[in-house]
C-alpha cells in the first residue's frame, strides 16, 4: 500500500481534493447571492469562464463541465493506478497538514514583511469572503502552480539547459506574475508595493509547498490561510 507522503502528492488525491473545494466554492458564491454566473468570483475563474465562452459554453454551465471533467478524470486515474486511492484517513491528516502549513505561512510572511496581515478579501458577506478563499486555493493554484509553474519550467529548461537556474527563474516568475495578477481588472486591487511584496513573498512559499508536498495540500493550505485572513 503506498505510503501517505504517496497518496497525497498523487494526481489521483489533487483531482479527488479539488472536488469538495470546488463544490463548497460554488455554494458558498450561490449562498451570497451577488448576481447570477457573473457575480463576484475569483479572478482565475472568471478567465476560466472566458475561455469556455470561446467554445460556447454558457457561464452557469461552467461548472457543470468542470465537475465532469474532474470525474472523467478521477476515473481514468483510477484505471491507470488501481493501487493508487486517498484513505479516509490519509485525506484527514492531509487537512490537518495543510491546516498548520497556513498558520505557519502566515507567521512567515508576517516576519519577513514586518507587518500584520493584510485583508486581501473583498466584499461585506461572509459566505462570498469566504468562497473567495475556497476559490483562491483552487483556482490560483492550480493556474499558477500547476499549469504556470511547470509551464515556465519545461518552456524554459531546453533554453537555459540548467536545471537549478531554470527552476529558479520560474519560480520567481510565477510568484512575480501571481501578485500582480490581483491588480489586473476592474476587480482588482489598487496597486501598492507593500501589498505585491507580500502576495509575492506568500507566492513563493506556496511555490515552495507544492514543489515539496503536490497541489492538494498547497490548495487547501492556500484556502486555509486565505479564511485565516478572513477572521
Amino acid at each position: 500500500m503506498p505510503s501517505y507522503w504517496e497518496t497525497t502528492r498523487s494526481h489521483y488525491a489533487s483531482v479527488l481534493l479539488a472536488l469538495p473545494l470546488l463544490v463548497c466554492y460554488e455554494i458558498l458564491l450561490l449562498l451570497s447571492d451577488t448576481g447570477g454566473a457573473w457575480q463576484i468570483r475569483n479572478a482565475m475563474d472568471v478567465w476560466v469562464r472566458y475561455v469556455f465562452q470561446a467554445f460556447e459554453i454558457r457561464p452557469q454551465h461552467v461548472t457543470l463541465v468542470l465537475i465532469g471533467i474532474l470525474i472523467g478524470a478521477l476515473v481514468w486515474l483510477r484505471l491507470k493506478r488501481p493501487e493508487m486511492g486517498l484513505p479516509l484517513n490519509h485525506a484527514g491528516i492531509l487537512l490537518l497538514e495543510a491546516f498548520i502549513y497556513s498558520m505557519v505561512l502566515g507567521v512567515l510572511v508576517n516576519l519577513l514583511l514586518y507587518s500584520s496581515v493584510l485583508d486581501l478579501l473583498i466584499g461585506n458577506q461572509s459566505a462570498q469572503k469566504l468562497a473567495l478563499s475556497i476559490g483562491a486555493g483552487l483556482y490560483e493554484e492550480f493556474f499558477f502552480r500547476v499549469l504556470l509553474l511547470n509551464g515556465l519550467f519545461f518552456g524554459l529548461h531546453p533554453i537555459l539547459r540548467s536545471t537549478v537556474l531554470t527552476a529558479v527563474i520560474a519560480i520567481l516568475s510565477a510568484s512575480f506574475l501571481f501578485a500582480l495578477a490581483h491588480y489586473v481588472g476592474s476587480l482588482g486591487d489598487d496597486f501598492d508595493l507593500h501589498s505585491f511584496l507580500f502576495r509575492w513573498v506568500a507566492g513563493l512559499l506556496f511555490t515552495v509547498l507544492y514543489f515539496v508536498r503536490g497541489f492538494a495540500v498547497t490548495a487547501y493550505t492556500h484556502a486555509f490561510y486565505d479564511i485565516h485572513v478572513l477572521l
